[in-house]
């Protein structure tokens, strides 16, 4: 087994040095767009109340960080707020640059050996990532672990002029709390800001944020990272499928009436606790592609038929048509309409997704051997 250390070679390597050890379903029901939260007092009236005193909370601590920050990282903020992006050299250069930067000193185990980002680098393709929300405070350390990765790819595949730009959805109140250099920099390395609120939420907001998306995303021109549970991670005693948005979902849905092909790769993070609290583990699940054929919507079965914490309906599904390649999406034996395929969609995903995290805790529950770590 060989493993490998990421560092920085560039500017700044003083602040953030990144570790990462390498090792070698569907369902025929139907998913409820709207998530049962049993025994949890929170409705729309509730849910505004306590959005205003969060954005009210996020302008104090942003303020508080401004008056503190050290003269270095303005420094940094201010440079990344002049970056133009665009699919060249240089942004990608940048890109990776700000990625290490953002990347915390951990150690991180995590099946590189799979190479499927060079896939993807390869195939130049635009393509969707989901994360599992499992910790507010970490996880976008690890979203810039993995972009660190993606990166790394493109530069590997020779696609320094025409890679698909990231796009990270998030809550919009962490730009608009922020003050205007900062925002900027965070735009410049995708961020995109929607309503998130889960009872009320503006759709007409979130259109106009994503019609741009959809449109570039449609001509390969960017990738699209997503936390699908977004606000409702918060809410652990619920399951898995039922903290999964559909928003995404219905992306896709929307997409393959134009574009003929959407990949999804999910990707799961977990971290350590107590003496392993550095250590941390991220699986990046085998791509999912969903792809529109006539009025039948077709998908590939991603990690379900590999993995041990699959569930048996989604495994006795795809094993039916485990000699096909594209698998027809049906409820009861009868292929599921374009109009009405998106909660079958987000159970294909959330299942999916759901692998990947528990893949990920298992990662870091091995033994670890410092010594088995190499620089890349």
């Amino acid at each position: 087994m060989i493993s490998v250390l990421i560092t920085n070679n560039y500017a700044y390597n003083k602040l953030n040095n990144t570790y990462f050890r390498r090792t070698n379903n569907f369902s025929t029901r139907t998913y409820p767009q709207n998530p049962t939260f049993t025994g949890i007092n929170v409705n729309a009236v509730g849910e505004k109340g306590l959005h205003g005193i969060e954005y009210l909370m996020r302008i104090i601590a942003n303020r508080f960080t401004d008056l503190f920050e050290g003269k270095k990282i303005k420094e940094i903020t201010k440079m990344i707020a002049q970056i133009k992006p665009e699919a060249n050299e240089k942004y990608l250069f940048q890109l990776e640059l700000i990625s290490r930067y953002f990347s915390t000193l951990k150690m991180i185990d995590v099946n590189i050996e799979d190479k499927i980002f060079e896939k993807i680098a390869q195939d130049g393709k635009s393509t969707i990532f989901i994360m599992n929300h499992s910790n507010q405070k970490q996880d976008p350390s690890m979203l810039a672990v993995l972009n660190t990765l993606l990166v790394r790819a493109y530069k590997d595949a020779g696609k320094e002029k025409e890679f698909p730009l990231p796009k990270i959805i998030l809550n919009q109140d962490i730009l608009k709390t922020m003050n205007k250099t900062k925002r900027k920099a965070f735009e410049n390395f995708g961020a995109v800001g929607i309503d998130a609120n889960i009872f009320s939420s503006n759709k007409n907001t979130n259109a106009k944020a994503f019609f741009p998306l959809i449109k570039d995303f449609v001509k390969d021109k960017i990738n699209i990272f997503i936390f699908p549970e977004g606000k409702l991670a918060i809410f652990k005693g619920l399951d898995f499928d039922s903290r999964f948005q559909i928003g995404i979902a219905e992306i896709i849905n929307k997409v393959l009436g134009i574009k003929k092909e959407v990949t999804v790769v999910p990707v799961g993070f977990s971290y350590g606790k107590d003496k392993n609290k550095n250590f941390t583990g991220m699986h990046i699940g085998e791509p999912i592609k969903f792809t529109r054929q006539g009025e039948n919507t077709t998908t590939t079965c991603g990690n379900v038929m590999k993995s041990e914490f699959s569930l048996k309906e989604f495994k006795n599904f795809f094993a039916k048509h485990n000699t096909e390649t594209d698998i027809v999406i049906t409820e009861n034996g009868v292929p599921v309409r374009p109009a009405e395929v998106t909660d079958f969609i987000k159970g294909i995903l959330s299942e999916n997704l759901n692998i990947c995290s528990k893949e990920a805790q298992k990662r870091i529950e091995k033994p670890l051997d410092i010594n088995e770590f190499v620089k890349i």
